[in-house]
């Protein structure tokens, strides 16, 4: 944050978002079965506070909020299962997205500035990449459940067996490829220690003593072993070797034994910690990259693309080390929890990508200046609030809430439009709350007397005017009079709002002042 403090002015703004929650959870519940609603509304205030979160300094608040955010798109995502058909999914969802931009606006601003750094679009674009990482961990998991992998590896491990001639000439490449390694593993345990004492020097000798690099290798050994690499799996070779192991009685039958595999597993067992290392040293080099100039915010903003991918899959490890069979989720046959799993991070997946597109979407709205950038989220969400309201009126909401409705979202607009503007010419701190009072009831005032009106006219005058065809005019004649007459509304405060600009509890005793001195 700069030094002004530019957000909306907050009595105003958490008067909108206010209004936006409560009339959304009441339309949402009067057309809609609670409990999706009701999911939808968890996620998106999730999401919302993450966001506020996202705008700080201080790495554990980031870290909240990312975490927030994640699960938030999850339980929006979820949502989606609990809906019963197409028009509820639209419900569920539209009117708590409808409060979740308000929200968002009132409380940090949904769109920052393009000379400040937005910390939701860098943690979206980074949880992505997590979240598509994670999934490839689980879907892996849930392949070697479905293939039991464990018991395949230990089954190949037991009945390893190569023909003695290929596990001779794989044996040397193998001691080969662990002097190869030796030279870069030693490089790599030197950077990782800065400052070696007597002991640590002495072992890094001896290993820089046995590891040997690729040009340091004897072209003469290369070529032998390249060339025993050919003939290894000829028929009429291995038969030669056969024969002269059968010449030797007693150690023949141990070398055919060893070569046969064991030794191949001593070689391995000594292979594994040398790759470890050199697999670590890579990752840690990817994550240095991945992390940028401040590793701190970059990992808080990743926070929540981490714990939960990680909660799952011990989540899903435990249930299948458990035995537990009970359908929590669909375990699909075969590959345990670690399907649900994998499930349940592509419906996160899905969500932020559609969360990411949304903040696209008005960020390019803004940059072609057809939204302003301080009322974003004021416009998007009261423009969503109004739609939802008029669909809601055609799945049977009752007129005086379409009435409510679409009073609420000019109201919204009007309330969020005001705070905006003090916030970014005074500042979101300024000694305005007179004026945003006395603004906002104006407003509120105007839009009651339109619903008033509409009610008047409805039951009071149709009814004595056309009583033969008022059943026909139940429904349409209530929407369309009331467009109509909050159109003209609008139209009233729009002619009359911020007349002058906003004024300070300064500027009104600096008014007094000067009057008292006429």
């Amino acid at each position: 944050m700069t030094d002004l403090d530019s957000r909306p002015a907050t009595a105003s703004a958490a008067l909108a978002g206010t209004v936006a929650v409560l009339v959304s959870l009441v339309l949402g519940l009067a057309v809609v079965d609670p409990i999706p609603v009701l999911a939808g509304f968890v996620g998106g205030l999730c999401i919302a506070a993450g966001v506020w979160a996202l705008r700080s300094d201080a790495h554990d608040r980031i870290a909240g909020g990312s975490v927030a955010i994640v699960i938030g798109a999850g339980v929006f995502c979820g949502t989606a299962l609990l809906a019963t058909d197409y028009w509820s999914l639209v419900m569920a969802l539209g009117f708590p997205l409808a409060a979740t931009l308000v929200v968002i606006d009132a409380s940090s601003g949904l769109v920052p500035p393009t000379d400040v750094t937005d910390e939701l679009t860098a943690m979206l674009d980074e949880s992505f990449v997590v979240l598509v990482v994670g999934i490839c961990v689980t879907i892996v998991c849930a392949v070697a459940a479905a293939v039991r992998l464990p018991w395949v590896l230990v089954r190949v491990v037991a009945g390893l067996s190569v023909h003695p001639l290929v596990g001779f000439v794989t044996l040397q490449a193998g001691v080969l490829l662990a002097l190869l390694l030796l030279d870069k593993t030693t490089k790599t345990l030197e950077s990782w220690i800065p400052e070696p004492t007597a002991t640590t020097d002495r072992a890094l000798g001896r290993l820089d003593w046995l590891g040997t690099g690729w040009w340091d290798i004897d072209r003469y050994v290369k070529a032998a072993v390249g060339l025993q690499s050919l003939v290894a799996f000829v028929p009429t070779a291995q038969g030669l070797f056969d024969s002269f192991l059968g010449s030797l009685p007693v150690l023949g039958s141990a070398l055919r034994v060893a070569l046969s595999g064991p030794l191949h597993l001593v070689l391995a067992a000594g292979l594994l910690p040398v790759l470890s290392i050199l697999i670590v040293e890579r990752f840690r080099q990817w994550l240095l990259q991945w992390l940028g100039d401040d590793p701190g915010q970059s990992l808080a903003r990743q926070t929540g693309s981490i714990v939960v991918p990680v909660g799952l899959l011990l989540g899903a490890l435990i249930l299948t080390v458990a035995g537990v069979t009970r359908r929590v989720a669909p375990t699909y046959t075969g590959a345990g929890h670690y399907g649900s799993a994998t499930v349940l991070l592509l419906g996160v997946l899905i969500s932020v990508v559609v969360l990411r597109g949304l903040i696209t979407l008005l960020s390019e709205l803004v940059g072609a200046e057809l939204l302003s950038r301080q009322v974003a989220g004021f416009a998007a969400g009261s423009g969503l609030l109004f739609v939802m309201t008029l669909l809601g009126a055609e799945r049977g909401l009752a007129p005086i809430l379409v009435l409510v409705g679409s009073a609420a979202a000019l109201l919204i607009w009007d309330a969020g439009a005001h705070a905006s503007s003090i916030g970014q010419q005074l500042g979101r701190d300024a000694e305005t709350t007179d004026s945003e009072f006395v603004h906002v009831t104006g407003t509120a005032a105007v839009l009651i007397g339109a619903i008033l009106l509409v009610l008047l006219v409805r039951y009071a005058l149709i009814p004595v005017a056309v009583p033969a065809t008022a059943t026909g005019l139940s429904l349409s004649s209530v929407v369309a009079l009331g467009l109509v007459l909050l159109a003209i509304a609008a139209f009233t405060l729009a002619l009359n709002a911020h007349d002058g600009g906003p004024r300070t509890s300064s500027d009104r005793r600096s008014e007094r002042t000067a009057d008292d001195s006429d």
